[in-house]
C-alpha cells in the first residue's frame, strides 16, 4: 500500500485579514493631511497580529509597495501597539495615496498584506491665480446700496461666490468689508455640485459698517489648510442711515389766497425752497410739482446760507401736468449722487380751466382759441368794410360780432375793451345764443371818448361766475376815422419814436444808462390841438399783459410854440426800466381835438433789455 499526501480536493483562504492601520491625524472620512500634520512625523498605527512571534517583521506599504524601514517583533505580544513612521519624502507631493503594512514570518517566509487606508496630501491654494469677484444685486450696480434698497431686498443682501479651481466640500469661504471680518460659510457637496455659493449680509451687519465705501471680497481656506488669495473685490458705497422726511415745507405766496388761477400760472408761480438743515454747496434739489419732478438745482455758494435757498419759478406747463385739484408740493435733496432728505408736503389747489375754450398756448397772455372779435359801423354804406369806422359811422353806433364756440356756455360773460376806455361793453350769453355768433352794441359814447386812430386795439374777455379765470382774446386793430379838421390832419398822427433803440430795435443799459427818450413828431394842427396826453407801458413776463408796477409813464403836456413845429421829447427813468428788466415797452399819445375828441397815434414797441450778466438788473 502506498501511502501519499495528496493535497485536499478543496483549498479554502482563511478569511481572517490583517487588523486595519490607522494615522490618527488624518481626516477619518478621506485621509486627508492638514497643513500642520505635515509639519510633524506622520506615523502609522498597527497592532500586532495574532500570529506574530519573536522574529517576525513589518514593513510599509505605500501604494502596495514596500517601502520604510523594516521592523521586528521581539518582547510585543498580539494586540500590542506598533508605529511605522511614514518617510517625509513619500509626503512630499501632493496626491491621493494608499498605506498599509506587510507582516512577514522571517522563518518560513510567508507574508501578508493588510488592508490599506487612503491618505490625501494637498498643499495647493484654492482658486488658483484668480478668484472672481461676489456677485452683488443689480440694485448696487450704481455704486450706492440705499436703506430703501436694502428693505425692498427683505433686510438681507445676498451675494453670489463663482465657482473657483479646486472648489470642495469644506472649503471656509469667509468674506471681509474692507478691513472688517464678514459672513462665513463652509462650502457644502451640493454647493460644489452647483458651482455657486450663495452668502448673506444681514442688515444689522452693513449697519454696523457705517456709511462707507469699501472694497468687499473673499478668500477661501480648504480642509488641508491652505489659504487663497484674495478675490476680486467689488466696491460700492453703503447708504443705510435713515433719510430726513421732515426737511420745512416748500413755499408758494401765490396759493395763499386759496388757490393757484390762470392768472398766476401766466405770470410763473413761484416757489420758496427754504433754509433746510445742512444745507451744503453742490446740494441737488428737485422740486416736486405732484408726482412729476422739475429739473434739479444746484446750490451755489451762497445759496446754502439764505433762506430761501432759491426761488424756482414753475412754468405753466409743468403746472398744467397734475391738472385741476389739490396737488400735494415737496422736494428732495441729493448729495453726491444721494438722497439725504425729503420735505414736508404743501397742499396747493389749482384751478387753471377757462370760461369757453382751453388755451392752446398758455405761455402767451392771449387765448387764440378765440376769435378775434370784428368790428363793423352801422351806417349802411356800400363801402362799408370790417374793422374800420369812417367818417359816416363814427357818429353812429358800432357792431362787434364774436365768433361762436361750442365751449361757450350759457351764463358766461363776454367783457368787450375799446382801445384803452375801461368800461367794457358786457354781455352775458343766454340760450337763445347757442350756435351763432354773438352781436354787441358798442355805444358811441365809448368810440367817441376813445378818439380816432389807425390802430385802436379791441379785444374781449370771457369769465363765468364761481371761477376766477380770465380768458383773452387777442386785439383786433380797428381804423377810426371823423369829419373836420384833426389833428394830424387827414393822414393822421405818426407814431413816437425810441429815439436810442439799437438795430434791434432794442433798449439796454449800453444805449440808455439814464433812461430812455420817446420822441413825439410834430403834427398837423398841432397849433390849435396843443394838448397831448403821452403814455408809455411796460411789461414783463411776470406781469404778462398787465404793466410793470412804477413802470410806466402817463400825463398830459401842452406843447409851446417851438414844440409844435420840432417835435417833443419824454423820457422814461433808468429805475422804470430797471423795474421792467426783460420785457418789452409800448408808446403812444393822443391828442384832444375838437369837441373834446381824442385822436390817437399808432403805438411803438421796443424790447427792454435792462440785465447785466451776472449781476440782474
Amino acid at each position: 500500500m502506498c501511502n501519499s499526501h495528496q493535497p485536499p480536493l478543496v483549498t479554502r483562504r482563511s478569511n481572517k485579514a490583517l487588523p486595519i492601520p490607522n494615522v490618527p491625524v488624518a481626516d477619518p472620512i478621506d485621509g486627508l493631511l492638514t497643513l500642520e500634520d505635515l509639519q510633524q512625523p506622520v506615523v502609522l498605527n498597527l497592532v500586532v497580529w495574532p500570529e506574530a512571534a519573536v522574529g517576525h517583521s513589518y514593513q510599509l506599504t505605500w501604494n502596495s509597495v514596500l517601502t520604510g524601514e523594516k521592523k521586528y517583533i521581539t518582547t510585543e505580544q498580539p494586540g500590542d501597539a506598533l508605529t511605522l513612521d511614514i518617510p517625509p519624502g513619500l509626503l512630499a507631493s501632493d496626491g491621493n495615496y494608499d498605506a498599509g503594512y506587510v507582516a512577514i514570518n522571517e522563518v518560513g517566509g510567508q507574508i501578508a498584506y493588510s488592508p490599506e487606508i487612503p491618505l490625501i496630501v494637498d498643499r495647493t491654494a484654492p482658486g488658483g491665480t484668480l478668484l472672481a469677484a461676489m456677485v452683488f444685486p443689480i440694485e448696487t450696480h450704481d455704486g450706492v446700496l440705499t436703506s430703501a434698497e436694502l428693505t425692498a431686498l427683505g433686510d438681507v443682501l445676498t451675494t453670489e461666490v463663482p465657482g473657483y479651481t479646486g472648489m470642495a466640500w469644506g472649503d471656509r469661504i469667509r468674506t471681509f468689508w474692507g478691513d472688517v471680518v464678514g459672513p462665513e460659510h463652509t462650502v457644502t457637496t451640493s454647493e460644489v455640485n452647483e458651482d455657486l455659493v450663495m452668502l448673506n449680509f444681514t442688515r444689522a451687519f452693513l449697519e454696523s459698517l457705517g456709511d462707507v465705501e469699501e472694497p468687499a471680497y473673499f478668500t477661501v481656506t480648504d480642509r488641508a489648510g491652505n489659504v487663497s488669495i484674495n478675490s476680486l473685490s467689488k466696491t460700492f458705497k453703503l447708504f443705510l442711515q435713515e433719510i430726513p422726511q421732515d426737511y420745512p415745507a416748500p413755499v408758494c405766496v401765490q396759493a395763499d389766497d386759496g388757490v393757484i388761477d390762470d392768472a398766476d400760472a401766466r405770470a410763473t408761480v413761484a416757489v420758496d425752497i427754504p433754509q433746510y438743515p445742512n444745507a451744503q454747496v453742490g446740494d441737488k434739489v428737485t422740486l416736486y410739482w405732484g408726482s412729476n419732478p422739475l429739473p434739479e438745482v444746484t446750490l451755489q455758494a451762497g445759496d446754502e446760507t439764505s433762506d430761501p435757498v432759491f426761488t424756482l419759478n414753475v412754468p405753466y406747463a409743468a403746472i398744467t401736468l397734475s391738472g385741476d385739484g389739490d396737488v400735494d408740493l415737496h422736494y428732495e435733496v441729493r448729495r453726491n449722487e444721494l438722497a439725504v432728505g425729503s420735505s414736508l408736503r404743501l397742499s396747493v389747489n389749482v384751478n387753471l380751466t377757462l370760461a369757453g375754450p382751453q388755451d392752446p398756448d398758455p405761455e402767451t397772455p392771449e387765448n387764440e382759441a378765440l376769435d378775434l372779435p370784428i368790428i363793423r359801423g352801422t351806417s349802411g354804406n356800400p363801402n362799408n368794410e370790417d374793422n374800420v369806422i369812417d367818417e359816416d359811422d363814427f357818429l353812429l353806433e358800432a357792431t362787434a360780432v364774436i365768433g361762436w364756440k361750442d365751449e361757450f356756455a350759457i351764463s358766461d360773460r363776454i367783457s368787450l375793451y375799446w382801445g384803452s376806455q375801461t368800461m367794457p361793453v358786457v354781455y352775458t350769453l343766454r340760450s337763445s345764443d347757442i350756435d351763432r355768433d354773438l352781436l354787441l352794441t358798442i355805444p358811441n359814447e365809448l368810440m367817441a371818448a376813445e378818439g380816432t386812430g389807425d390802430a385802436i386795439k379791441v379785444a374781449y374777455t370771457v369769465t363765468h361766475a364761481g371761477n376766477p379765470n380770465t380768458s383773452r382774446s387777442a386785439a383786433q386793430n380797428v381804423i377810426v376815422r371823423s369829419q373836420g379838421e384833426l389833428p394830424g390832419g387827414p393822414d393822421g398822427l405818426l407814431r413816437p419814436v425810441f429815439t436810442n433803440a439799437n438795430q434791434y430795435n432794442a433798449i439796454s443799459p449800453v444805449n440808455s444808462p439814464d433812461g430812455t427818450p420817446i420822441f413825439i413828431p410834430a403834427y398837423i394842427n398841432a397849433d390849435k390841438y396843443p394838448r397831448v396826453s403821452v403814455v408809455f407801458h411796460g411789461y414783463n413776463r411776470a406781469n404778462g399783459d398787465t404793466p410793470v408796477p412804477g413802470g410806466s409813464v402817463e400825463f398830459t403836456h401842452v406843447l409851446d410854440e417851438f414844440e409844435q413845429v420840432d417835435g417833443y421829447s419824454f423820457r422814461v427813468t433808468a429805475q422804470q426800466l430797471s423795474l421792467i428788466c426783460e420785457g418789452r415797452g409800448e408808446a403812444y399819445y393822443r391828442v384832444e381835438g375838437p369837441d373834446g375828441l381824442m385822436v390817437n397815434s399808432p403805438t411803438t414797441e421796443v424790447i427792454i433789455t435792462m440785465a447785466i450778466p451776472g449781476q440782474g438788473c
